[in-house]
């Protein structure tokens, strides 16, 4: 087995361009819609949202998912009471005809100013669009945004960030409005990864209407500051849990996986594991090496290569291995690289 120096390991944030490339690689999931197939013979680790449940239908192995806290990458957010409105644009996934929704309902909501906040690419696309009420800041990094606004509307897992921050927060979406978060409603949005109206179709049209309904709520509540504070110690209780909070230090953790299985001699001292979502079929002299939830084949083998298999169970080196079972190297890598090509096996330091 001729391994390669492979010292250039990309992180992507896009499928599609890393479909393109031979290069190792990390998946910076930053999307809430369905997760995309993903090319498995490079990738060395996917990094999602912690609310991102579409990930584990796709055959990844659950040792090589992180999840993590996305909405700590956000703007800082001072309350006012005036009747300034923002539209906070996500960054990696939001759309032109997400933002073109939110500009024709502003166009007719006059009385509104608007504020959307927007990559420059998207500005690009939708500026010619808008009237007088509506303007544009355009942004690279969320959190290094201050913004001054009476509510803001959003969608996905900014939304947690602006909640937290105790901001009225209108779920505009790709499936829809999903309305102003309140306790009634937290749970139900909260589920949905605020990515619009519960149950709703996407691209949907959105009634002016109902919105203008929802800033009269907001604006004639007189328990408005009561709420916000009780919207934040709700979105505390479901997050309640130990997150890591920094994207860089994953990512090294992956690298230096990856940099030790194309070391010529590091790679000997990790230690390979079935994945945690593959189970050992037998029927009859053969076995079947099949994913859960996808209840597919990856590979059938003899009986006679299941002991090994039993033993990749990270007890044991590789160096151990291939002495315990006397494989020369090749015969031995033969064996892994394939199972690792597929992920059928992890491996760790």
């Amino acid at each position: 087995m001729n391994f390669l120096n492979k010292n250039n390991i990309k992180v992507f944030n896009c499928i599609k361009v890393a479909s393109k490339s031979n290069n190792p690689f990390i998946y910076l999931k930053q999307n809430i819609s369905a997760f995309e197939a993903v090319p498995l013979n490079n990738l060395f680790g996917v990094i999602c949202d912690l609310a991102d449940s579409s990930i584990y239908s796709y055959g990844i192995p659950p040792e090589l998912i992180r999840k993590i806290d996305m909405s700590l990458d956000a703007p800082i957010i001072k309350h006012t009471h005036d009747k300034s409105v923002v539209y906070f644009s996500p960054s990696g996934y939001d759309n032109k005809e997400n933002v073109l929704n939110i500009i024709k309902l502003f166009n007719l909501l006059s009385s509104k100013n608007l504020t959307i906040y927007t990559t420059k690419d998207i500005y690009k696309s939708v500026n010619g669009f808008s009237n007088e009420n509506i303007k544009f800041v355009c942004y690279t990094h969320p959190n290094e945004i201050i913004i001054s606004t009476s509510a803001i509307i959003t969608f996905g897992y900014y939304s947690r960030a602006f909640i937290k921050q105790k901001i009225p927060t209108i779920i505009i979406g790709p499936y829809g409005l999903g309305g102003w978060v309140t306790p009634d409603n937290f749970d139900y949005l909260f589920r949905e990864n605020f990515k619009g109206r519960v149950g709703g179709n996407y691209n949907e049209i959105i009634p002016l209407a109902i919105l203008v309904d929802e800033f009269m709520e907001i604006d004639e509540n007189k328990n408005l500051d009561k709420l916000l504070r009780k919207n934040a110690a709700l979105l505390k209780l479901k997050l309640n849990k130990v997150l890591i909070n920094e994207i860089d230090s994953v990512i090294d953790n992956f690298k230096n996986t990856c940099n030790n299985f194309y070391d010529s001699t590091q790679r000997f001292f990790l230690k390979p594991k079935l994945a945690s979502n593959i189970t050992l079929r037998k029927n009859k002299e053969t076995t079947f090496i099949q994913r859960n939830i996808l209840n597919d084949v990856l590979f059938s083998l003899p009986e006679s290569d299941i002991e090994l298999l039993n033993d990749l169970n990270s007890a044991m080196t590789c160096k151990d291995l291939q002495k315990k079972y006397e494989l020369t190297s090749d015969e031995f890598w033969n064996i892994l690289i394939p199972l690792w090509e597929r992920k059928a096996i992890t491996f760790s330091l």
